[in-house]
């Protein structure tokens, strides 16, 4: 039985149970997502290219109280991608909502960063994109039936990041292709939502030399930009998403900017300490 609140209140009314679908679920943020979505009730597609962590997702999805369907994706790969989504169909019936989390990032300055890391950002985070929403929308509209396309965005698109502009590139690209979905799909049912998120806490940066790490922060401090380097939590991204796919009908969520607060006084040497430490945790 799917999962209900009495209160009624935005993004926790009543709601049926769905078959969702995540990208980038074996850890982080999508793990979050997944679990949150989980507790709802609905039958939850997990996907990504580390198995051995997707077990660990599934378990905290059924004891959220949802179903889990387990297969390995790699986003990059159209043979992938629809054999997840020929997977969590085959289990489940057709997906209603997708939410497109999966992503990479490197640091480091355009003159430096190899071809292949500029490879992989644009093919996970652009064409992974495309891949799996041109998927799901056609099996929707194929169906029939109302759904939903969630973006997980990021807020370097409105201010470059020194050393870490081609994400922002491909997550400008990401809000574009969001923005006009919308348009193209207008009418049919199907919602389209970008959650664009400040500094937040997950496993995506945990893979980064300390080198790459001091250099980013050295080049925001010589460029004076002076944010506060406070991280959201996995579990308010997730939120975010919750309430943009269980808006009443016949109303959407466009876009929701999470940001952590800012800190009215902090040293500055602690502050460095602190985002070095704090946004690499697992």
């Amino acid at each position: 039985m799917a999962a209900t609140n009495e209160s009624g209140a935005w993004g926790v009314q009543p709601h049926p149970q769905r078959v969702a679908a995540v990208t980038g679920a074996s850890a982080g943020v999508g793990r979050e997502i997944a679990v949150a979505l989980g507790a709802l009730g609905w039958t939850v597609g997990i996907g990504a290219r580390r198995e051995d962590r997707l077990a660990e997702t599934a378990d905290a999805v059924a004891a959220a109280g949802g179903t889990p369907v387990v297969h390995r994706l790699d986003v990059t790969d159209e043979a992938s991608v629809d054999a997840f989504f020929d997977a969590v169909e085959a289990e489940a019936g057709p997906v209603e909502a997708l939410v497109n989390n999966a992503g990479v990032g490197y640091l480091g300055a355009v003159a430096d960063v190899s071809v292949e890391r500029l490879r992989a950002i644009v093919d996970t985070n652009l064409l992974g994109v495309l891949l799996c929403t041109r998927r799901a929308t056609a099996r929707m509209l194929d169906a029939g039936i109302p759904g939903d396309v969630v973006f997980i965005s990021s807020d370097s698109i409105q201010k470059p990041y020194p050393h870490m502009l081609p994400y922002g590139a491909t997550k400008a690209a990401v809000e574009y292709l969001a923005m006009g979905l919308d348009v193209e799909l207008s009418g049919s049912g199907i919602r389209v939502a970008t959650v664009r998120l400040g500094p937040t806490v997950s496993e995506f940066n945990t893979s980064w030399p300390d080198e790459d790490l001091i250099a980013f922060m050295e080049a925001w401090q010589r460029l004076g930009i002076t944010d506060d380097f406070n991280y959201v939590p996995t579990d308010v991204v997730a939120h975010a998403v919750v309430a943009a796919l269980t808006a009443p009908r016949g109303a959407k969520v466009s876009l929701l900017s999470i940001r952590p607060e800012t800190t009215i006084t902090v040293d500055e040497r602690a502050k460095w300490a602190k985002a070095a430490t704090q946004g690499r945790q697992t």
